[in-house]
């Protein structure tokens, strides 16, 4: 919904800044990223980022099984933290290239930080560098997909930066494109005549969120 009387982008992200302060992001730098034209709904693309549910099965082969927990937030975005010791930026048959960002804090060592900054752009946020997801709505069943990546600025001057690099890339490519590959499988599945919602699972905690904000943003939430 837009609007000239909106908050500002630090009221609206409330207190993001302040969970991400210790992986300091103003020294990041971007170095990657790709454009995927994807056949679905853009909700779906955010619900499909804000849970762990499906990882077992859609990245089998590639970052696997994965366990998260939810985090609060003040302000308009909302978090689960994938809870791992080492970043699962790269695949997990592959050791990080990279050390672990200097001075992080003891919460944002625990794992990597999946983010919607409400309502359309998700922040990844390791222990190691930082990539995002930017979902521009074409149509109600197409979405231009924005992939991108930063490192914080002093590993570009490493002279084996761009080798060091590559696993990233390559993760962050091929999980994207497993992704849209059920989602649109998913957009096809909900313009069936058979087509009848079912239940959340426990761990769809934030899937509810995005939409009750959603709806909430609409004025279509019914009133207790």
């Amino acid at each position: 919904r837009f609007t000239k009387d909106g908050p500002s982008l630090a009221e609206h992200l409330g207190d993001l800044p302040d969970r991400m302060a210790s992986h300091r992001p103003e020294d990041m730098r971007h170095t990657w990223s790709c454009t995927l034209d994807v056949a679905c709904n853009w909700k779906l693309i955010l619900e499909n980022a804000m849970e762990t549910y499906h990882t077992g099965i859609v990245h089998r082969e590639t970052v696997g099984a994965q366990t998260s927990r939810t985090l609060p937030t003040r302000g308009n975005w909302i978090c689960i933290q994938v809870v791992s010791g080492r970043s699962i930026a790269t695949l997990s048959d592959t050791v990080p290239p990279f050390d672990k960002i200097d001075g992080l804090d003891e919460d944002a060592r625990m794992g990597t930080y999946f983010t919607v900054a409400l309502p359309t752009m998700q922040f990844a946020v390791a222990q190691d560098c930082l990539w995002w997801l930017n979902c521009v709505p074409i149509a109600e069943n197409r979405t231009r997909l924005e992939v991108g990546g930063c490192f914080p600025a002093a590993r570009l001057d490493q002279p084996d930066f761009a080798v060091r690099a590559e696993p990233y890339y390559d993760r962050w490519e091929r999980v994207a494109k497993e992704d849209v590959g059920i989602l649109e499988k998913q957009q096809r599945a909900l313009g069936s005549a058979l087509y009848r919602p079912g239940p959340l699972s426990w761990r769809d905690d934030m899937v509810q969120a995005l939409g009750v904000w959603v709806l909430d943003q609409l004025g279509l939430l019914t009133q207790a």
